[in-house]
């Protein structure tokens, strides 16, 4: 069967015409709900480069301390915020000529002093998130100005830049 396009226009109208309703002026009976949705989230601050200036590869190297940031975090009511670092390979990689380097589990941190939270030390690993924070429930924010990585002694085979990346994870708890 054919349905005529006028017959399709009402229908439509009579579809969207659902919610109306026949009010005497004035009047203010009708109300409308707002929602927001609003998604967990915060604005970090991270450091871009953490610099060892080894000078000894016999002994233990510490970085010069280091900041994290976690501001206007938002999340569900009573849930808190991780925060953890993960290497994105298994070891630094060498200058040219270089052999020997670093694995990202030479890389650990101390217990750094979180305001609305607790620090965790911890060693670098690129197979799982090590944890270095999780803030108190409900937390507005976090910061640390006290976060130290320390690289351990290794008797490596060029001088040069050894680099690794790491990348950061926030999550709600």
């Amino acid at each position: 069967m054919r349905v005529a396009p006028l017959a399709v226009a009402l229908l439509a109208l009579s579809a969207a015409a659902f919610a109306q309703v026949h009010v005497v002026l004035p009047d203010t009976s009708q109300t409308t709900t707002f929602q927001a949705n609003v998604s967990e989230q915060a604005d970090v601050t991270v450091p871009a480069t953490v610099t060892f200036s080894v000078t000894d590869v016999s002994v233990d190297t510490d970085s010069a301390a280091q900041t994290v940031t976690a501001s206007n975090i938002v999340l569900v009511d009573g849930n808190a915020l991780r925060i953890s670092l993960q290497a994105n390979a298994a070891n630094f990689t060498a200058p040219a000529g270089g052999a020997t380097t670093w694995a990202a589990s030479d890389v650990s941190w101390n217990a750094a002093t979180f305001s609305n939270g607790t620090g965790a030390s911890g060693t670098l690993s690129s197979a799982a998130y090590t944890q270095v924070a999780t803030t108190n429930a409900n937390a507005a924010s976090t910061t640390a100005n006290d976060l130290t990585f320390t690289l351990a002694s290794r008797l490596v085979d060029r001088a040069g830049q050894h680099t690794l990346v790491a990348t950061w994870r926030f999550e709600s708890l």
